[in-house]
């Protein structure tokens, strides 16, 4: 699954938000190669998008929606939706193109919730076509009729559709979700490594690099369960046993949180196509270690693969990516987005360093109520 654009209203401090995640044309010498589909040059988007923005100012909710359309689209619930309803007084909808990448069908689904459940839902398809541009298949996609409409009206015998997609409740396939993978910055820093354990040597360098007082990382052979063992250049050990550290305190945060990523580059390696979001996991890390990493799960990612990486660091601007591949936000009171690209910064030889220093964006937070404590 590819995301082409994202509408949010009335979902966490999202009011009639809407996201682009194409670009109008091909840019030469672009830093970034093959920003479109595979086998279909015409339908480019955004193979990476790094969102920005001060705290609280929509990136991690983002993620979460995100997240949560991937699930819907596999039948599970849209997760917390009576929590995430700003105003519970209305409803909250999604509206979502993508293009499923099996099929190479590009779809539309709209969604809508109250607090209680389901109220409105519609689902549009239609077949890639290699000599349309980007722009014409979207026209035809918008023309299409709906394949399945579900609301007060229509409910196909679905009385209590509960959080869940009606369509997929029906039978019918929601193309799209496939391969995903969501990392969060919590507040409370993870000590556990997910279900699949990355690549050893790939580990090894990372640990090694971000602890240089690491003498080496080694697979336990003898033990039955998925464990490493850590070994410190004074000879301290440290075993990582079932993705749990078991003193995690000999290792700084910005290791630790390494371990992560170590798992995300894994997952990109392994999996391929799909969709991979990182949350601020390098929040703890040297700025040429953010982006030496950010660097790598870039190089790493397949065709048909789309990165999501939020940061607070604005060293990331330096990183010669095409301006599109950023996105701000800001939120007052609700969360607004900008789209450079839109807003004539169309060219990556101009660093947007000085535009985002100079709050061209309105992005930099607010300190006047601190600054009036001094």
């Amino acid at each position: 699954m590819i995301f082409l654009k994202l509408k949010i209203d009335n979902f966490y401090m999202f009011k009639d938000t809407e996201l682009d995640f194409t670009y109008p044309k091909k840019i030469k010498n672009s830093t970034l190669d093959g920003e479109f589909l595979k086998n279909f040059p015409n339908i480019k988007y955004k193979k990476v998008c790094i969102f920005m923005g001060a705290n609280a100012s929509g990136k991690t909710s983002l993620g979460k929606i995100m997240c949560s359309i991937n699930n819907y689209l596999q039948g599970r619930d849209f997760r917390r939706v009576p929590e995430t309803i700003c105003d519970k007084e209305k409803n909250a909808s999604i509206e979502v193109i993508y293009v499923s990448l099996d099929s190479h069908n590009i779809h539309k689904l709209k969604i809508e919730f109250n607090c209680d459940e389901l109220v409105f839902e519609s689902f549009s398809t239609c077949k890639l076509k290699k000599s349309y541009t980007l722009e014409k298949m979207l026209l035809e996609l918008e023309s299409s009729p709906p394949e399945f409409i579900y609301d007060q009206e229509n409910k196909h015998g679905i009385e209590n559709p509960g959080f869940k997609s009606a369509v997929y409740s029906l039978g019918y396939p929601l193309e799209g979700g496939d391969v995903w993978n969501y990392s969060y910055s919590d507040f409370n820093t993870p000590t556990r490594l997910n279900e699949r354990a990355p690549n050893i040597n790939l580990l090894d360098a990372i640990l090694k690099t971000f602890d240089p007082s690491i003498a080496y990382v080694k697979k336990i052979q003898e033990s039955t369960k998925d464990a490493y063992i850590v070994r410190f250049v004074n000879n301290d050990e440290i075993i990582i046993e079932e993705g749990k550290i078991n003193n995690h305190e000999r290792l700084s945060r910005g290791t630790i949180e390494s371990i992560d990523i170590a798992h995300f580059i894994h997952f990109i390696i392994a999996e391929g196509d799909g969709i991979f979001f990182l949350d601020e996991k390098m929040a703890y890390s040297h700025s040429e270690m953010e982006i030496a990493m950010l660097n790598l799960m870039i190089e790493k990612l397949s065709p048909n693969a789309q990165l999501f990486y939020t940061t607070h660091n604005c060293d990331i601007l330096e990183m010669n990516l095409p301006s599109h591949s950023y996105t701000f936000m800001r939120k007052g009171p609700f969360v607004k987005i900008s789209h450079p690209e839109k807003l004539g910064y169309t060219k990556n030889d101009r660093s947007l360093l000085g535009y985002v220093k100079n709050d061209v964006f309105n992005t930099l937070p607010d300190t006047s109520k601190i600054e009036a404590l001094l």
